[in-house]
């Protein structure tokens, strides 16, 4: 019985989200094909940013650890998350940026060892980013909703309980970004986890084995 509720309650997230998960999952995948594709003409653009990211690992500015690739990436989903405030633009920008800069990483190594490399961790640290996304997205139209509706304010009512009903009726779908963000969150500390402890062991017996 807990698990028909547990999954039914999964299973209304999605279907209330599908077009914000759809579209993010669309904006961060497109991207990194780019990203890989079009690696030379971006050199100018990402090499210096590459190579700065490179640079903050070898001095300890980005430590191989839990903790520390866990508030890397949670400041990639949170700030993904909060551009919804901005219509959704800064979401857009974040999710297309990071899938453009991890196709072009993955264009400078062995494609096989790139995939060996981050596929364990990888899978949770993308599905986090993607749902981070559709947070940000439903967070936008939330915005667009409620600035609409202030347009529509009537001035032979109450204006402050008009603005408290248009709250009202978007604060369900408020909390649908919370919980998304939850779930966003969890998958991005599992990726940690992984990447920190089990990704580099993994690869090696990958590799030996291969």
């Amino acid at each position: 019985m807990a698990r028909e509720k547990y999954e039914g309650l999964l299973g209304g997230l999605y279907n209330r989200n599908e077009v914000f998960l759809l579209l993010s999952a669309m904006m961060l995948i497109s991207s990194m094909f780019i990203g890989y594709a079009f690696s030379g003409m971006l050199e100018p653009i990402l090499g210096g940013i590459l190579g700065a990211f490179k640079k903050r690992v070898t001095e300890g500015d980005l430590q191989l650890n839990t903790l520390s690739i866990f508030l890397n990436n949670i400041k990639i989903a949170l700030l993904i998350y909060g551009g919804g405030l901005i219509v959704g633009m800064v979401t857009a920008i974040y999710l297309i940026f990071n899938g453009v800069f991890i196709g072009y990483t993955a264009s400078h190594y062995v494609l096989g060892d790139f995939i060996i490399y981050t596929l364990p961790h990888g899978v949770f640290e993308l599905l986090g980013i993607i749902i981070a996304g559709a947070a940000g997205f439903k967070l936008a139209n939330i915005v667009l909703n409620i600035l609409k509706g202030v347009l529509k304010l009537q001035t032979d009512f109450s204006i402050s309980n008009q603005f408290k009903y248009l709250l009202e009726a978007n604060f369900d779908d408020f909390k649908d970004t919370l919980v998304l963000m939850a779930i966003a969150l969890v998958l991005i500390f599992i990726a940690s986890l992984i990447e920190a402890n089990l990704t580099l062991s993994w690869a090696s017996y990958i590799k030996g084995v291969v």
